[in-house]
């Protein structure tokens, strides 16, 4: 971002952080005295006011006409700017904030729009313009919204860093991409695929309530719950080995043990003080271990650390995955034989064919039962539609995983097609590997998220020949 915040001048390798070591008007100080022109002599839209009359620079009003970045002014809100982007040819056009709305997705922030501050803002898009302008957008509407990042990512030559935010009951935020719900999901849905690689940012933790990470964290008494706590010494009576919080001992400024009543006169010789604990005022119980609760700020209720939700967040850095799939267009597909790469019991569907052909001849001969199992996902267009490729990505991911390693030693398995693979179960019969597919299924439920609705197609013995892949 630029403005009041650093922004970058110039090309920066995708996978690094941006240099963090100077300001805004060292930049701006730094950089040519020519303005740069606008892309194409396109205009810029004005969202939320009428701009000023200045000669250098077209405004708009229409975002159904091309134009080149976005002006936010005071009355411009989240859905005006989300409507403009779900449309724009390529929605990872800079943006400007004139409207003190830091939280929507911009790159110049200033608080006058005038001659001055268009020239800064010109300068500070004038990079952002060169990178985009050398890879052209173009994506599926499947895959828009992951491409979107990746381009905002990757025109900016920034990582897609996390910041605290104070006033967004997640407690962080994505400057970059603006704040969204779903936003960290989808970032480690894409992360899962290879497309970011992940910077530890901090840990938050969840309201037990109400789900907000905008928690007061203390120490409570164990017993009574109450956080007033004082540390105090521990005096261990030698003698009679009685130890108690020194306060216990104290009778008219004198030490006396109150198990044995005797005085304790010199330290070393007749006492000693072990250690610290922590008494609590409102109950008087004693405890070496206070424990951590959280109280939420937005509904007061209060959470012990053991029953809250933590969260990781991250920094994301865009792979050569990543920049791969930005520069195609397309995002990794949902390929079975890609996912099946590394289990010990994945074969090519060559190897798969002479197996079961062998596994086969054995069944024939010694009349042993043999099945082969065709197992697909009924529902993965929907489940795409509704949740995105990337999540589905994972989650099938997960799916196969799960499924082969939860196989006998003897079973093998083969990509059928994109979305299908078959599973041969030497030793079992039809009956047998249909309660198999049946147990897959609850673990799937079990462990996976998202609703995958497997179906499985079982032949036996010499009808298995059907599922056997050719060649």
């Amino acid at each position: 971002m630029c403005g009041a915040v650093e922004y970058l001048t110039g090309p920066l390798d995708i996978a690094q952080r941006a240099p963090r070591n100077s300001t805004t008007l060292d930049r701006i100080a730094a950089a040519p005295s020519v303005i740069p022109d606008l892309p194409d002599n396109l205009p810029v839209l004005v969202l939320g006011g009428s701009p000023p009359d200045l000669a250098d620079i077209v405004w708009s009003t229409d975002a159904r006409s091309p134009f080149s970045a976005i002006v936010l002014l005071d009355r411009a809100g989240p859905a005006d700017l989300a409507a403009v982007l779900d449309s724009a040819e390529d929605p990872a056009l800079p943006i400007a904030d004139f409207s003190g709305a830091h939280y929507l997705r911009h790159d110049f922030t200033a608080a006058v729009l005038d001659r001055s501050s268009v020239a800064d803002m010109k300068r500070c898009f004038s990079p952002i313009w060169r990178r985009l302008g050398d890879l052209p957008f173009h994506a599926d509407l499947d895959d828009r919204a992951d491409l979107i990042i990746l381009r905002l990512a990757y025109s900016r030559a920034s990582a897609i860093e996390a910041r605290f935010a104070a006033d967004s009951t997640l407690l962080v935020e994505y400057p970059l991409l603006g704040r969204s719900a779903d936003l960290r999901r989808r970032l480690e849905a894409m992360a899962d695929c290879d497309l970011l690689r992940r910077t530890h940012f901090t840990r938050t933790h969840v309201c037990g309530k109400c789900n907000s990470s905008r928690l007061h964290t203390y120490e409570a008494c164990p017993d009574c719950g109450g956080s007033d706590l004082h540390d105090e010494a521990v005096v261990h009576h030698y003698s009679c080995g009685w130890q108690e919080p020194e306060s216990r001992f104290v009778q008219d400024h004198q030490l006396v043990c109150p198990k044995c009543r005797h005085e304790l006169r010199h330290y070393g010789v007749d006492y000693d003080k072990p250690g610290v604990v922590a008494v609590c005022h409102g109950c008087g119980v004693s405890n070496s271990e206070p424990v951590v609760n959280f109280a939420c700020l937005d509904c007061s209720a209060v959470t012990g650390s053991e029953d809250a939700t933590a969260i990781d967040w991250y920094h994301y850095h865009v792979t050569e995955e990543g920049l791969r799939a930005l520069q195609e267009g397309r995002l990794p597909n949902l390929h079975v034989e890609s996912m099946l790469n590394g289990h010990s019991r994945a074969f090519s569907a060559r190897e798969f064919r002479l197996m079961a052909l062998a596994s086969m001849k054995v069944a024939q001969r010694y009349d042993r039962p043999f099945a082969i199992a065709r197992l697909w996902v009924d529902n993965l267009d929907a489940l795409i539609r509704e949740h995105g490729r990337m999540r589905v990505h994972s989650g099938f991911q997960l799916a196969i995983d799960v499924i082969v390693e939860t196989l006998a030693d003897s079973d093998f398995v083969t990509a059928d097609d994109d979305s299908a693979f078959l599973i041969a179960f030497p030793e079992t019969a039809g009956h047998d590997a249909a309660s198999v597919m049946e147990r897959l299924t609850r673990t799937l439920a079990e462990k996976v998220a998202l609703p995958f609705d497997l179906k499985a197609r079982i032949a036996e013995r010499g009808a298995a020949a059907e599922l056997v892949p050719e060649g």
